[in-house]
């Protein structure tokens, strides 16, 4: 496998691999080629890197070596640190691409970045809002001794976000944990608070974060129960854990033909804080 950063594979521990990954995504910026347009690229970058730590912790990835799953075997794990490797060697190529363009680039080309400067307040309220989110799930590293690098076209950040889009996928599949998710998000689309924010979200999470982009999605409308049996347990909705602070949109639930079994039990929509919904 390709060196990245001067990391070869093998040479860091699955934590580190993971944080080194979150990182890379703090040093992308974006040349002035991509107008302003850069504003919802930068927030679909954004939300790759959600995805990416909303597994992470999901996974308790930052403690856990075996990711929650004491029954994983060690092929398991390697696949997981060779895809995390594998992220950082896309950001890694892309440095080279930058680098490689800028050589090349005639005396009267414009190579400067955007900044956030250059984005409408909105977007650089929710871009910083989102970069937090990110930084709060991650222990920050000193592995990766790398300069901040620019996309230059369009094309590039295409398929670096389809590629990235790709390889969270594959480690989702290997460590699913789906209820943690489910958690994580909705906590990640009640932070967005403004509706304009969560019509935001949901455009620039659209092929790559389809947890995210349906959050935001229900956030901003709600959510609808139509002909529902419930047998057992089982829990839709909002729901956030009980050390939660930050507000919820507030949108309206519609109910209708929703029949819970004499032993059944469900939680249909908001509850925010106290004891968990799952706990007995």
């Amino acid at each position: 496998m390709a060196e990245a950063f001067g990391i070869t594979a093998g040479a860091v521990g699955i934590t580190a691999a993971f944080t080194a990954c979150v990182d890379c995504f703090e040093y992308v910026q974006f040349g002035r080629h991509f107008g302003r347009d850069y504003q919802t690229d930068l927030l679909a970058l954004n939300c790759s890197r959600i995805r990416l730590t909303r597994w992470g912790q999901a996974v308790d990835i930052l403690n856990n070596p075996k990711m929650g799953r004491p029954d994983a075997t060690a092929p398991q794990i390697q696949t997981i640190k060779n895809t995390l490797y594998q992220i950082l060697v896309l950001f890694a190529n892309s440095t080279k691409i930058s680098q490689q363009y800028k050589l090349s680039a005639t005396a009267d080309e414009d190579l400067s970045v955007l900044s956030s400067d250059s984005m409408d307040s909105m977007f650089a309220t929710l871009s910083n809002n989102m970069r937090e989110l990110a930084i709060k799930r991650q222990k920050r590293s000193n592995i990766l001794k790398i300069a901040q690098w620019a996309l230059y076209h369009r094309s590039e950040f295409k398929s670096l976000i389809e590629s990235l889009s790709s390889l969270i996928d594959n480690v989702e599949k290997i460590f699913p944990a789906p209820q943690a998710q489910a958690t994580l998000v909705r906590q990640e689309a009640a932070e967005l608070h403004d509706r304009r924010a969560l019509e935001l979200v949901e455009s620039a999470a659209e092929d790559v974060d389809s947890l995210l982009q349906t959050a935001a999605r229900e956030a901003q409308s709600g959510h609808r129960y139509l002909d529902v049996l419930v047998k057992g347990k089982t829990q839709t909705g909002d729901a956030f854990s009980s050390d939660w602070h930050g507000k919820a949109v507030g949108a309206s639930h519609t109910y209708d033909s929703v029949v819970v079994d004499n032993d059944g039990k469900a939680l249909m929509g908001n509850k925010y804080g106290e004891k968990d919904f799952w706990d007995d």
